[in-house]
């Protein structure tokens, strides 16, 4: 029970492991805790401040919590926060609780060295921001990862032809296309190109590829590298999948696989989780935070710019 309450404290306090760009109002440190659910009239107290601000929900669900941060519970009712050490579910009868400090490292097991360094790393950007903005190609994203089966091409739709490629980042070999298609059409997936890439990693073994994308008649090329999962990677995420499956349901399940794709850069995995997070908590500020990363991550810029409109008109975060 120990391994899973740690797990699951990683996942839920962990909005990507690949950080969160736009979640600088969701900590100004290091975040040790996140507000899971509020049933009571709650209030927070910042570290270093004297003021309260009330807590509410679903506004502040998922809202990230640094170590000497104070919380309380009047009334009737509950508050649930996830720290470190597992879920405290907080009654007026425990008064102020206070977020413990993260573990250090390496005075903890690995494992738990791993959570606390994942706990630390919530709300800060990290070195995969996706690709640029003038890119045509929005998916695969840039060192993103990718599996054969649910492998789809995303561009910006162009309205001319475009030829298509796969190759090995190593050998430059050609694995799937060239092939022509309706730059139009802005996606494709293709039933020859997952085999292509399942047949290459069989017998190869290899994960570094590159897609290149050019304008029919033209020179005027791009490219992108990203990779596929190797063997112990893929097993590792099944595990962590069915773990998710079979120990948690709805919010926790949704943030749970979320993180576990985020954690192998399968962020257009990662971005329907949080989008399904965020459809059943619609006005938490900090879950909308985390669906534009994942959403960004993922090249879907039409869903990022309807999220950053609906983050604008949310009130002000309470730790801002």
């Amino acid at each position: 029970m120990m391994n899973i309450r740690f797990s699951l404290t990683a996942i839920l306090l962990v909005a990507s492991a690949a950080g969160a760009a736009d979640s600088q109002a969701q900590t100004t440190g290091a975040v040790a805790g996140r507000i899971v659910s509020v049933q009571c009239a709650a209030h927070l107290q910042k570290n270093g401040t004297q003021g309260e601000v009330q807590l509410s929900s679903p506004r502040d669900i998922a809202l990230g919590l640094s170590a000497g941060d104070r919380v309380q519970c009047t009334g009737a009712g509950y508050l649930e926060v996830l720290v470190s050490t597992g879920t405290k579910k907080i009654t007026a009868s425990d008064s102020w609780f206070t977020i413990p400090p993260l573990p250090p490292d390496p005075a903890f097991p690995k494992a738990d060295a791993v959570i606390a360094q994942s706990l630390a790393n919530y709300g800060r950007a990290g070195a995969t921001r996706g690709n640029a903005t003038d890119s045509r190609i929005l998916w695969p994203s840039a060192n993103a990862a990718v599996l054969p089966d649910r492998f789809v091409i995303r561009w910006a739709p162009l309205p001319q032809k475009i030829v298509l490629a796969v190759m090995s980042e190593s050998k430059d070999v050609t694995i799937w296309g060239p092939t022509e298609v309706d730059g139009g059409a802005g996606s494709l997936k293709s039933a020859a190109l997952s085999s292509a890439l399942t047949g290459y990693k069989a017998k190869a073994g290899g994960t570094a590829l590159i897609l290149t994308l050019t304008p029919a008649k033209s020179s005027d090329w791009e490219e992108v590298h990203f990779s596929l999962l190797n063997a112990r990677q893929e097993q590792e995420l099944n595990a962590q999948l069915d773990f998710w499956g079979k120990n948690t349901g709805g919010l926790a399940l949704l943030l749970g696989r979320g993180y576990s794709y985020s954690r192998f850069k399968l962020f257009a995995d990662a971005a329907d989780e949080y989008d399904s997070a965020l459809s059943s908590v619609p006005e938490s500020r900090y879950l909308l935070e985390d669906a534009i990363q994942a959403n960004r991550l993922a090249g879907r810029p039409s869903r990022v710019k309807e999220l950053q409109t609906r983050l604008a008109s949310q009130p002000e975060a309470v730790n801002q």
